[in-house]
Order: structure tokens, then sequence, then C-alpha cells
């Protein structure tokens, strides 16, 4: 039991690092993906992620002045 639950927190930890530059930051998706799931949790950051981009590029940048 004790390495299933070291894998899943493992997971978790490699999702919270995926989304420490997310508006959530490593914290917060961390503990998201200890509640939901690492895989729902990886999907949703990476989907986000996508369209924040593609929203920026469309902006010129993100920087406004």
């Amino acid at each position: 039991m004790m390495p299933v639950a070291i894998v899943y927190l493992t997971l978790c930890f490699f999702v919270g690092i995926l989304g420490r530059r997310s508006r959530l930051g490593f914290f917060r998706s961390f503990l998201f993906s200890i509640m939901v799931t690492p895989f729902v949790v990886m999907l949703c950051l990476l989907l986000f992620a996508a369209v924040d981009a593609e929203e920026k590029t469309k902006n010129g940048g993100g920087a406004s002045g």
C-alpha cells in the first residue's frame, strides 16, 4: 500500500512543478492534484496554458503600455 501512495504523491509533485508558472502556482496545483487526481489537474493545466499562450500572441505579447 505504501508504494502506491509514494507514486501518487510523486505524480502530484510533478503536476505542482508543471503548474508553478500558471495562475495556480506550485502549492495550489499540488493540492488540487492530491484532492482530484494528478491526471485531471495536469490535463487542465496543459489545456489552459495553451489558451493563455494563444491569447498572449493575439494581444501582441501581453505587454500593454
